[in-house]
């Protein structure tokens, strides 16, 4: 399948509305989203096109030649970080390489600043994919608010500098 991967804009509201209801009502949203599905209903048309402009973070979506939207990949600025947040394929688009190309998009937004994220214990799916990204755990660790015997482990990306070998173990792209 061909995506074009592109930053949303505030007239996407609907469509980015639509994807993330959807998200958070698949069965995999337990270990994948904090914010509650009641939550995300409420938000008002202008919550949505706040989110969707991209000032307070960008999301990257993976839209297909159709206009179908497979999936998202949410980024923001804090502390000289980025944040990778809101990470998300559609059961049919995933396996694709969208998320992939998503995330690739996201890390490349980050202009070489660290890249981190949150992954659920009980996501290992998502951790593996990550680990696959080159993202490597910090240590750090947020408790589930549904949950408090539970975490949300910090991942780390850090970009090497131009001309550097990679890491035994890890392949590199020509």
């Amino acid at each position: 399948m061909v995506y074009t991967i592109r930053q949303t804009r505030r007239e996407d509201w609907q469509l980015l509305r639509d994807l993330r209801l959807a998200a958070l009502k698949d069965p995999v949203a337990p270990v994948a989203f904090f914010e509650p599905y009641d939550e995300a209903l409420a938000l008002t048309r202008g919550d949505w096109e706040r989110r969707a402009s991209g000032r307070a973070r960008v999301t990257f979506i993976g839209e297909t030649e159709s206009g179908v939207w497979g999936g998202m990949v949410g980024a923001f600025v804090r502390d000289d970080h980025v944040w990778v947040v809101g990470v998300y394929m559609r059961p049919e688009h995933r396996g694709t390489g969208l998320a992939g190309a998503l995330m690739r998009a996201a890390i490349d937004w980050a202009g070489g600043r660290e890249t981190r994220l949150r992954v659920h214990e009980n996501n290992a799916r998502a951790a593996r994919f990550y680990a696959s990204l080159g993202f490597r755990p910090t240590g750090g660790a947020e408790i589930d608010p549904r949950d408090p015997a539970l975490k949300a482990y910090e991942l780390v990306f850090t970009p090497r500098a131009p001309g550097t070998a990679a890491p035994s173990g890890e392949r590199a792209e020509a």
